[in-house]
Order: C-alpha cells, then structure tokens, then sequence
C-alpha cells in the first residue's frame, strides 16, 4: 500500500500540517478535489522536485514535506542552537544544522508556500513564507529558548507556539528598561559593597544569575495584574540576601546589621509591613526567610520566602504545602474550598541539586494530585554551570538540568540571565502558562557563578577554564547599562551615576549603625512559654448521647449509597459499645469519634499519608466505596454541626516530600490538625532530613511553630526488621526544650483524649508536633480497646497505672505500647499485688512528676524493671533510664528487660519472634 504524505503528519506540529499533507495527498490522487489556490501551490512543488538535493537530514525529497519538517524542528530543537550561555558555552553533542540546504530547499522554494502553512499565528505578521521561516528561527534560537513537544496536551503545545511565535520577543518602553537597569544595579551594587567591607564572610553571592530578583519583581507586577496577592516563595542559600533585601525589602540596615552582629531589629520598619521571626538559637543569615507586605503594584500583596536549611531542595515541597493551606478555605463543612489563585507559589532550585536530590521528582510526581495540587507552580532553577566544584559534565547525564521535569509532561524555558529583558518575558511566559492551565513550568535561567561556592573558595583550583572566562566577563550592570547607552535609553554619564547612588544609599544606612550594639552573648534566652505544660482539660461536652449521635451519624449513608457487605459488618459492630459497656471501642473507632468532635468543635483536619483512606490495616475505613457504582462517600464530611472541613488523602508513595508538604501546610495553617501518617514506621527513614531539619529545630532556629502530628506505625510483630520500628530512639535523641510530644499508647481512649489535645494546643504557645509510635495489633485488642464510660469526662493521661494496694508492691513495671499491654494481659492472670504496672504513654516530655508520685506511695519498692521489646540500643531505654533513675533511691534496684542489643531492628523469623517475646515476659514477670 502506498504511504501517505499525511500518514507523516508529527503530532508535535498540530492539524495545520496534517491538513495540508492531506489536500497533498487528495490532489496527487485528483488534483481537481482541492482548491485553485491549492493547486497551483502543489504544482508550483512538483515542477521544482528535480531542482532540490536530497536533504541531509534524511527526510523526504517532497520540498513542502521538507520544509514542514524544517519548521517541526525548529520548534523542537531550537534550543540546542539557541543563544542561552553567557559565558562558557557547553559542546552540545548531535546540535542540528538549521540551514535550508540541509533540509534540502533553498529560499526560492519558499516562495512558493504561503504563510499559513508555516505558521497559521503569523498570517498577519508577514505576507512571505521566508520571512515567516527567519522569524522562527529568530525566535527558537534566541536567548530565550523552549521545550514544549514533549507536552501531551495538544492544546497546551498549541498556546505555546502561539505566544512564542506572537509574543516570545521583548518589547519594553525607555521607562521599564531603566527601572530595570536600576534593579540590575542595585543588585550588583549590594553584592560588591559587601564583598569591600565584609571580606571574607559567607553571603553565597547572586552574581551571575542577577536577573533572579528583577523576575521576581516583574512576577509580582503581572500577579498584581490578575489580583493575586500571596506569592510563596522556596530558595536555598544562593542569592538569598538579595532576594531579602530586594524583593522582601528587608531594609540594608538590617542586612548589614546581621554582617556586624549588631541588633537588625532596631532597623525593622515601623510601619509593620516585615516580618522577621528568630529562635532562640538563631541561624545563619542566607537561611532566614520573612514576610512582606508590598503596596508598590497598585495592590496589597504578601511575599512570603520560606526558612530553609542547609539541605538544598528540601524547601521545594515545603512551600507548595505552605501554597496549598493559603489556598484554602477550612471554615466549612465537608471539603474544605481552594482557591488558586489566592496563593502563587515559585521554587527557586540550583542546577547541581535539581536533577540530583530526588525531593524534585517526588514534588513535582504531586503537582497534579488531587491532594496536593497547588494549581501550578513556577519553578527557576538558577543555573550557575556548577555545583560546589562538580561541572555539569560529572553532575548529571543529561544535557540540561531542567531534562528531569519533561518526564512529568512539565514545559521548560531556558534563558540568558545576562539577556535581562529575555528574562522578563520568561516570567511573563510562565506565568500566563499557569493561569491559563494551572500546571508547572521550569525556568532554567542560565548564567554562571562570579564566586567560588563561598566567597572564601578559590575555584580557579578546581575549575580553571570555567573561571579563566568569568574573570575577564563583564559584569551584568555593565553589560544591560552598556546597552542601554547604545540604544541612547540613557547617556553614559547617567549611566554611572545610577551605579554610584546605589553605593552611597547602602553606605548611608552603614553609617546608621552603631557597631556597639551587639548581640553576642554567651547565654541562651529561652521564653518562658518553652517549659510550660500543654493544655490538658476534661471537656464535659463529650457526653455519651453526643459520641452515640455521631456514631450513628458516622454509619448512615446518603441515597442510595451501598457499602461493601463485608465492610459493613465490620463498621455495623461499632454501634456495640453503646449498647453494652463491656464492649469496647477499638482504635479506628476512637479516632473517628475524635475526628468527628473536632470538627464539631471548629477544628479543621488535613490527614494524609499512604494508603491513609483505608489505613494500612483496614482499621479506618474513612473513605467507603460503593462496590457497584465505585461511588465515594466520607462519613466525616457529613457530620452534623461540623463547624470545619475534613480533608483526607491517599499520599503518592513517598516520605521526603510528602511530609515536608504536611509540614509545610500547618506552618502556614495552625489551625488545621495536620496529620501525616507513614504504611509503617521505618518508612519515616526516607524523611529524616525534614524531621532533623524543620520539625524538631524549627522553632528553635527561626522561631517557627508547627503542629504536625505524625502516626508511625511501630511494635515487634514477628514481621521482620523493615516493619517493626518507627525508630523512636532517633526522635527521643532530638528531644529538647520541650520541642515535640512522642508518645506510644495502649488504649484507645487515650488516643482519643491525646488527638483533642493535640487540637486544643493548636496556634497557641504550646503547640508541638507530635510523634505518635502508632499501633498495629493494637488496632483491634480488647485489651486496648477502651469502654465508652473512659471516652467521657476524660483527659489524656501521660501515665496510666492501677495502684489499688501500695502497701504490697514490691517491683514496678514500666512499659509502653504494645509490650504494656501483654504484660497487662498476663498480671491479669497471675493476680500478684507485688507488681505494679506503669504504662509509659508520653515519652516525651518525660513525666516525671506523674510517676515520682505514683513511686513515692510504694513504701515496700525494692525494685523497678524498665520492659520494652525492642533491642536495648534501640527503642526508648536509653531515653527513659537516666530519667528513671533519678526518681530512685539507692535502695531501690533498678534494671532492664528486653531485647540484647542488635544492629537490626528485629528477628526475621516469626518463630524466632515468639521465643524471645515469650522469654521478655516472663523475665518481666519472675
């Protein structure tokens, strides 16, 4: 069968193409079945066919076809030809000749195609073929290049050649051009006057991707444009001190103050415009954050640039989750209500740490989640060429660094930073992008880095060819003024004196400062708040006639709604305990009650995590499934007098970015009890840096408060190492300054009364994230599952013990969790009044108050026995043991049950498993 000319129709160039090779192939067949104007323009093609070479780029000899395939490339290989690299251009491998011989035409053979055939959006522009051609090649070579084939969307690839084609260039007036030169200069200024007068210290200078801060004022003016008023923003230490002084107009009095480690705080303005939030313990300068409220747009806005610590990237999904809560609306009933546009995030990323630190794959994987979207984000990578002294070469095995995005179908724009009105237009690019598709686009702004990694670094050692170019590159300021002056915008003169007014105003506010005043000390101020006990009252509005309604409330469905049969038996059984008080409420049971009277109360919930409808042990059942019509329905969303919204979500199997987003959604949103929940508590290990790094340091580095309550899975099962650990040791080692809560339970009315407290806390001086070694087994034992009696006029209880004859005890038990409960069990058995056990439920803080009491009552103590089932160097002993032993007197004897130590968490063998948790107890027990 003969192959058709539209059967090579690519799908990247749109169904402009495919119809013309169609009416080709349909006048090759009949020329009378298309037009007059068709016909004398594919004649016009034949009669040429034997003056056309055969094209190098192994295409067909059909010259239409050939120069189709020209403008198909050209669209999607520009980039490679484009003029993005200031400084030290790469060897691109395989880089295409865009040359019409190549192709196999000539500029005559042009002639002979109209317009719309190479560009329908250039009809107006031009009234020749030709020009139309060197208009595309202008624009996809130019300083500001694309890749937007590879988007699956046809309507998205079509925008894109549209506002390319239409509107990719720049035209700005004299009045913008010299507003911009003066942002370039006032950002070049600040760097070299800190480089004079602080040499030597650590700033991680902007230089060479200066055009980051004129973008992101330019940002603000076209949000402004559309109202938005919140721009969220997440950047590592690169040009951070810019950004701050720039874009957040942290005044330079108080940047500089930083410099001299005098009070900045005196500097803050008056007018309540900046906020600044410090810790007691403080951090370095290029990793604070602040927000401003700017009116220079014609608006209110609030910029908003994150805390971040030295872990580069880990910001990105904290601020998309800080975007997410400024965009929603949690004071209503069901789901709570987003607004896109109420919030605008932009990621600044590095271009060593983009394709290299696997949080970017796993944020951008949730850009288009349900649960997590934020209805696009902007992303900029800040293309220096190098990391610390790695170049690109031994960095990624991609040509670009942005490369990874396109497998999340992401478009990318790649742009000269020392083209700075190219720049504007790329944020312009992404922004309309967004608004009108509300996904993600990267930014690859591609300069060079003046400096070493620090400004203490030489990288002349390392990387000599690289800085050989740089050293003898002219500077931004240089360059744009330079041109400006060539274009008669401004005269030479002007020219300078824009420079130097920026040195004198930052050597004005210099001399503000009293170089007296410092703030170096050797002692620590902590607030008083810090030591204080949380918030810990018996609600008398949890009666039983309230939890029943909602119980019934929680097991009717609306319409037609079915339940899967053997679901349904499983949920109906809940009605049980408030018929018969001696059935008890298992654990899923109490946390819904709990849910469903927080929101009554007004507290909204976000709970996410994997498999976190369901939970991992079919204990929660939070989203049901009609098992006909596949139809959802959340009981929680549905409960009378709910004053707040109820937001549940299966996570993407992913840790690092799916807790810092929870992170950062409460820090935005203290009002939410934010709730992340990992498949099993080893799966925490994949989030380590943002459980050192923001959840237990924050508030002590930045002054940064959140709530966030993680459930962590966590008991010996006999399931192996990998399962039976949330690691609870490594948490209890960050423990301090009362700047978390870690507890693990054994019943489940105090994980009931503990989530309200959690809630009660919240937005107040005592909230504290808290880590909660949930259980397992635990989730359905009657051991654990408490009568409805213990629900009602309750409060969480730090310790739980039964002390019915002091007088006899002899040894004192101490145990959390699941290895409390068994020994529970087997007291009840034994009936022996010698031994008394405490149920350890707060870890931290320790309450030594609680116990020291319960201890000070035993006057026959002779011994107390610390049980726990995992290995000694694990789990909570070395936490509790200097804290036990504190409370003792010398004549009391104090020792160890419990796993020896052991490089693995657990045994592999459920046999194996057994003998040993048998061995604990009775040892406990002798």
């Amino acid at each position: 069968m003969k192959e058709k000319a539209y059967d090579h129709a690519p799908v990247s160039f749109g169904t402009n193409l495919g119809l013309v090779l169609e009416y080709f192939d349909m006048y090759l067949e009949d020329p009378d079945s298309v037009s007059e104007e068709m016909q004398i323009l594919f004649e016009t093609i034949l009669q040429n066919e034997g003056q056309i070479s055969s094209p190098k780029t192994g295409g067909s000899n059909s010259k239409l076809e050939n120069i189709i395939k020209w403008v198909m490339d050209i669209r999607t290989y520009g980039h490679l030809d484009a003029d993005v690299y200031p400084v030290y251009p790469p060897e691109v491998k395989n880089k295409p000749d865009f040359s019409f011989e190549n192709y196999g035409f000539t500029e005559e053979d042009v002639k002979s195609v109209d317009v719309e055939t190479i560009s329908p959006y250039l009809v107006d522009t031009f009234d020749n073929a030709l020009d139309a051609l060197n208009h595309l090649k202008e624009t996809y070579t130019s300083p500001l290049s694309f890749e937007f084939s590879h988007i699956n969307n046809e309507e998205e690839r079509e925008w894109f050649k549209e506002y390319a084609e239409t509107k990719g260039r720049p035209s700005y007036d004299n009045k913008d051009k010299i507003e911009l030169f003066k942002s370039l200069s006032k950002v070049e200024g600040f760097e070299k006057y800190l480089q004079k007068n602080f040499v030597g210290a650590k700033r991680f200078s902007i230089e060479g991707v200066d055009s980051l801060v004129p973008m992101l004022n330019h940002l603000l003016k076209k949000m402004s444009e559309d109202k938005l008023q919140h721009l969220q923003i997440g950047m590592a230490h690169r040009g951070r001190l810019n950004v701050l002084t720039h874009v957040l107009q942290k005044p330079y009095e108080m940047m500089l103050s930083e410099f001299m480690s005098t009070d900045a705080m005196k500097f803050l303005p008056e007018d309540g415009s900046l906020e600044i939030t410090n810790g007691w313990m403080g951090d370095v300068k290029y990793h604070l954050g602040g927000i401003k409220t700017r009116k220079d747009n014609g608006i209110e806005q609030t910029v908003t640039l994150a805390n971040n610590p030295s872990h580069l990237e880990i910001v990105g999904p904290v601020v998309q989750g800080k975007t997410r809560a400024a965009q929603e609306k949690n004071d209503v009933k069901g789901s709570s209500e987003q607004n896109a546009n109420d919030a605008f995030a932009v990621v600044i990323h590095g271009d060593a740490a983009f394709p290299a630190q696997g949080v970017n794959p796993e944020a951008m994987n949730m850009s288009d989640l349900r649960g997590y979207t934020v209805g696009g984000s902007v992303h900029i990578i800040t293309n220096n060429r190098i990391g610390f002294t790695t170049e690109e070469w031994d960095g990624r095995s991609t040509l670009y660094s942005s490369d990874i995005a396109k497998g999340f179908d992401i478009p990318v724009l790649h742009v000269n930073n020392d083209k700075p009105e190219y720049v504007l237009k790329a944020i312009e690019l992404a922004f309309s992008y967004r608004q009108k598709f509300n996904r993600d686009i990267v930014i690859d702004l591609i300069g060079y880095r003046r400096m070493g990694h620090n400004e203490m670094d030489e990288p002349m050692t390392t990387n000599p060819m690289l800085y050989n170019e740089i050293k003898e590159y002219p500077t931004i300021e240089h360059l744009y003024g330079d041109q400006l002056v060539e274009e008669s915008v401004i005269s030479k003169d002007e020219k300078t004196q824009i420079i130097d007014d920026v040195e004198k105003e930052i050597r004005n506010a210099h001399d503000k400062i009293d170089k007296k005043d410092t703030i170096v000390s050797g002692e620590i101020e902590h607030p008083d708040f810090i030591f204080e006990k949380q918030k810990n009252e018996v609600d008398e509005s949890i009666t039983k006639e309230r939890l029943e309604k909602i119980n019934n409330e929680l097991l009717t469905y609306e319409g037609e709604f079915e339940v899967f049969k053997k679901l349904s038996k499983v949920l109906e059984r809940r009605k049980l305990p408030f018929e018969d008080d001696s059935v008890g409420i298992d654990w899923g049971h109490a946390e819904a009650l709990a849910f469903a009277t927080l929101l009554q109360d007004g507290t909204p919930i976000r709970i996410s995590g994997e498999d976190a409808e369901r939970g991992t042990f079919a204990h929660r059942n939070a989203v049901l499934h009609d098992p006909m019509s596949g139809e959802e329905y959340t009981p929680l969303k549905n409960i009378s007098d709910a004053k707040a919204s109820f937001d549940i979500h299966n996570s993407p199997l992913s840790e690092l970015a799916a807790l810092a987003y929870e992170y950062g959604y409460n820090v935005q949103n203290k009002d939410v009890l934010t709730i992340w929940e990992a498949q099993y508590g080893d799966f925490v290990n994949m989030a380590q840096p943002i459980i050192d790094t923001f959840i237990s340091a924050a508030h002590s580095k930045w002054g940064e408060v959140t709530g966030l309550t993680m459930l962590l899975p966590h008991a010996q099962e006999g399931q192996g190492p990998e399962h039976s650990s949330s690691r609870i040791e490594r948490f209890l080692q960050l423990c301090a300054e009362n700047n978390m809560t870690v507890a693990n339970l054994s019943s489940s009315a105090n994980y009931f009364h503990l989530l309200r407290r959690q809630a009660q806390n919240l937005n107040t001086d005592l909230t504290r994230p808290l880590i909660l070694a949930s259980p397992k087994s635990l989730l359905r034992n009657q051991t654990a599952s408490k009568s409805v009696s213990e629900f009602i006029n309750g409060k969480f209880e730090e310790i739980i013990y039964e002390n019915d004859n002091p007088k006899a005890v002899k040894t004192v038990l101490v145990a959390s969790g699941k290895i409390a409960v068994e020994l529970e069990e087997s007291l009840k058995k034994e009936e022996d009044d010698s031994k008394l056990l405490i149920k350890l439920e707060q870890l931290y803080p320790f309450p030594k108050e609680e116990i020291k009491e319960v201890l000070d009552s035993l006057p026959k103590l002779k011994e107390v026995r610390f049980v726990q089932e995992e290995p000694k160097n694990q789990g909570s002993y070395r936490f509790v043991e200097p804290n036990l032993r504190e409370l003792l007197d010398d004549k009391v004897e104090f020792n160890y049950v419990g796993r020896n130590e052991s490089a693995s968490p657990a045994e592999g063998n459920a046999g194996i498993y057994k003998l040993i948790q048998d061995k604990i107890l009775k040892e406990a027990l002798k």
